[in-house]
């Protein structure tokens, strides 16, 4: 599931995320790019112009609306023009640092709570439905509430309620472990292994939500969207992240922080810490290594090829390959009965291969004991959110020292998010019916159409991409569905209990009642097995202030949680919407096309329909991306984003923010943008259309937590999710007159008919003799860029040519004594490392007139 930080695509494996030409008469799209490449000395500029631009000041942006236009005083134009403003600071350079102009005086202006690593617009935004739903929680009357709605009220009651929590203290958890046969490291009992199955404990925790050592869920299938298919993959890690894992702990603050979370909570579970510490503590160090060792065993993490982790195979043929697991163990009669028939004959999907291969070994190598130790420690660590405040302390403690949080979140807002949770689709029906309407509705579908039908120019006029790769593209985007709001189906009360069948809470009794929750939601789950796909399945997230794309039902979601101001204002002029939650619905758009999208047909299943050429010049345009945001440096902490781990969200903010202002032009040659917003009016359409992009991603850092989250989050942060998409968008420096050079504009006179050599050579490393004759004049190039370098004797070149971080390639250019081979130089202009040769030569640049003019 996608986080709270929204726009980004729903992963396939579920745990329960272009150029224009414009004037105001008339559109020209004359896109060379769909997904556009960094317009910087990494790759080619998307467009193949520069801007030549001016010298922009911050205070001297004056463009007339005209007589015809009018300010916009309705409340909610008001409201948007004072987030503009309160943001934006006045004294920084659009075209020296966009995110500093306009959102400059954000974080100034926050203050990041104690329970808080972050405040992003996002971030408020969910504070604010959060806020609803818990009116929604407190005040429906439950004489008229459905049951649906009265199942969310009692769970939240019993959430809130502390008191009731600190009477029962620790015997709810204390009664499902001796329930699931005990843990004798709590009362330091000998362990019996003689009628000790660890697959009998690891199916029973399942079904409390539980992964153990491996997870077993019901997903859609990779290869027919019309299908579910059961999915055996590693389990989630505690630390989230392998990376955490990988050193030994001695030397592993993370494995450190984790320990002493294990140690404090049994301490206050009653464990013996003072006669026994030597026995516990060696314990606890087997459960990190029995932890570790799980991870190091993953390789999916960063999977990004989707056909690694479609591993079909018949449940007959998966129980006689991995026949030392006693599958008919862990398969109990609750999970059987919930699954339906399960023939030898069945699919399944075997995540990742490697860990199932290994993971016996791993299991052998351990006493039952030990794996007895972690699975009870997995039910203990998952549960003991459910216990009195007192309990949660070891975890917030933990908190500080990974991201210095220094206290828990209010307890309204963490009720409320166990509710959403675990009972979201009774809340979304509420939700719905109070803050979501028809027009609401209208504004947004009308949108869209007009973001598709700018990405059908978009892939018209890429003359990169084949005929039958263009072919499939239309026909996925013509096939691509949307859902905006919430289904219809919230409407029918007999359809929203469903996945609460049979389930029962009890006032007071938070513990039991969230046991039922989890249980429930499990089951649902697995009797989806022979179930096709239906629209009820959207509900869960249409409370959450995120949007999504389905890549196995290719289709993109905007829940009614994402559809609030400043986000989506439905009164306001266009260049607000467009800018803000059209660039999101262009996001999701684009990620059906991204490295992870283009795995997927228009059938929403796991095929390849990319021509291989198509798809090599696509890889090699994904690189510079890597590039482009994996040399970007987060000022604080002096640490570069890590443009791999980011690169799929990366892509779409860029196509993102390209097909929002192509949809946005194509809205203004329909009706031309008459209203202005209030203490806004120097500024263009288009340039508050720009603003209006740069707002959604205004946000405040807790230095301690930034580490974090730039080792966990697959989003880039605000700063480099604004200006790195508008440096890659020469329209944004036209708009904003930005001059060539300016930061905001990096691209050079000088370097650009080389940049478009690189863009187009790369297509073929033979270089296509049409492109050739099109771009690719080495002499000219040669002549101009090189050979005047070399051949220039006034100049000492020794510091560059000698530099041991230059490739011997480029030495080989710095070598004046020898002519420069044909094919080496094509080699070296018409690869993606030019921009490593190219370095060579630009630390001298500037002092050699025969360059420079």
């Amino acid at each position: 599931m996608a986080t709270w930080q929204a726009f980004s695509y729903l992963p396939p494996i579920n745990s329960t995320n272009l150029t224009t030409t414009t004037s105001t008469s008339t559109t020209t799209i004359t896109t060379d790019f769909p997904f556009p490449t960094p317009g910087n000395d990494l790759c080619a500029n998307a467009d193949g112009d520069v801007h030549e631009g001016g010298s922009a000041s911050p205070n001297h942006i004056n463009f007339s609306f005209g007589a015809e236009n009018s300010t916009c005083l309705t409340g909610e134009c008001i409201r948007l023009a004072a987030n503009y403003l309160n943001n934006m600071n006045r004294d920084a350079s659009p075209c020296e640092d966009f995110y500093e102009f306009a959102c400059g005086k954000y974080a100034t202006r926050r203050v990041i709570a104690e329970h808080e690593k972050k405040v992003t617009v996002l971030s408020e935004m969910k504070r604010e439905l959060d806020r609803h739903l818990k009116d929604i929680l407190e005040k429906t009357p439950r004489e008229n509430a459905t049951r649906s709605m009265k199942l969310a009220q009692i769970y939240f009651d019993s959430c809130m309620d502390e008191f009731a929590q600190d009477d029962l203290g620790v015997q709810p958890l204390m009664s499902l472990i001796s329930n699931l046969g005990g843990w004798p490291l709590l009362t330091n009992a000998r362990f019996d292994s003689i009628d000790f199955q660890w697959e009998v404990l690891a199916g029973h925790l399942a079904l409390y939500g539980i992964d153990g050592i491996f997870r077993v869920f019901v997903h859609s299938s990779f290869d027919d969207s019309n299908k579910h298919v059961l999915m055996f993959s590693p389990p989630k890690l505690f630390l989230e992240k392998k990376k955490f894992y990988r050193e030994v702990p001695s030397s592993n603050v993370y494995l450190q922080y984790y320990r002493q979370y294990i140690l404090s909570l049994l301490s206050l579970l009653g464990v013996d810490m003072e006669d026994e510490t030597g026995v516990i503590e060696y314990q606890v160090d087997d459960i990190i290594d029995f932890e570790r060792r799980i991870a190091n065993l993953t390789r999916i993490e960063l999977s990004r090829n989707h056909s690694s982790i479609n591993n079909m195979i018949s449940f007959g043929d998966f129980k006689k390959k991995y026949d030392k697991i006693n599958w008919d163990a862990f398969f109990n009669e609750e999970m059987r009965s919930n699954l339906g028939r399960m023939p030898d004959s069945l699919l399944i999907n075997v995540v990742d291969i490697n860990y199932f291969d290994n993971l016996y070994s791993l299991i052998k190598s351990k006493p039952l004991s030990s794996i007895n130790n972690f699975l009870m420690w997995c039910l203990v660590s998952n549960y003991d959110f459910y216990l009195p405040a007192k309990f949660r302390k070891p975890m917030l403690e933990f908190r500080q020292k990974m991201y210095g949080v220094s206290s828990d979140d209010p307890l309204w807002e963490v009720c409320v998010g166990e509710v959403r949770d675990n009972l979201a689709m009774p809340l979304s029906t509420e939700y719905a019916h109070k803050f979501f309407t028809k027009r609401e509705k209208g504004v947004a579908e009308d949108m869209i159409r007009d973001l598709k039908k700018a990405m059908e120019h978009t892939l018209l006029n890429a003359d990169w991409i084949d005929e039958s790769t263009r072919e499939a593209a239309l026909m996925k985007l013509d096939a691509m569905g949307h859902k905006i709001g919430f289904p219809d189906s919230l409407l029918n009360e007999t359809a929203v209990l469903l996945p609460y069948a049979g389930v029962r809470l009890t006032a007071n009794q938070f513990f039991d009642n969230a046991i039922s929750l989890k249980k429930a939601a499990y089951r649902d789950s697995l009797s989806k097995l022979h179930r096709t796909p239906s629209v009820i399945d959207w509900a869960s997230p249409i409370i959450a202030v995120d949007a999504f794309h389905y890549f196995t039902g290719n289709e993109i979601i905007f829940p009614a949680g994402i559809l609030q101001f400043p986000m989506f204002v439905p009164d306001a002029p266009s260049f607000a919407n467009y800018g803000a939650i059209g660039m999101g619905i262009g996001h999701e758009i684009t990620h059906g096309y991204d490295d992870l999208g283009a795995q997927y047909d228009e059938k929403g299943n796991l095929r390849g329909w990319w021509h291989t050429e198509t798809m090599t010049t696509f890889q090699k345009k994904k690189q510079c991306f890597v590039a482009q945001y994996g040399s970007k440096v987060e000022p604080h902490t002096g640490r570069k984003v890590d443009g791999k781990m980011t690169i799929g969200e990366n892509i779409a903010d860029n196509g993102g923010l390209r097909v929002a202002f192509q949809a946005y032009q194509l809205k203004l040659d329909r009706e031309k943008e008459t209203r202005r917003l209030p203490g806004l009016t120097e500024f263009s359409p288009n340039q508050l259309f720009f603003l209006a992009y740069a707002n959604t991603w205004c946000e405040a850092l807790k230095p301690s937590a930034i580490d974090h989250i730039m080792d966990t989050d697959v989003h880039s942060l605000g700063m480099f999710r604004v200006n790195v998409p508008l440096q890659n968008l020469p329209a944004f420096s036209k708009e904003f007159d930005c001059p060539i050079g300016s930061p905001m504009n990096p691209q050079t006179s000088a370097l650009n008919a080389n940049e478009k050599l690189v863009a187009c050579c790369a297509q073929d490393p033979q270089i296509d003799k049409g492109c050739a004759s099109k771009y690719c004049n080495f002499g000219q190039i040669t002549q101009f860029m090189v050979l005047p370098f070399i051949a220039d004797s006034k100049h000492d070149h020794t510091e560059c040519c000698t530099n041991q971080n230059v490739l011997p390639l480029c030495r080989a250019f710095c070598n004046a004594s020898k002519a420069v081979p044909t094919d080496m130089l094509k080699y070296g202009l018409c690869t993606s490392e030019f921009d490593k040769y190219r370095l060579c030569f630009r630390t001298h640049l500037k002092h050699h007139e025969a360059i420079r003019h």
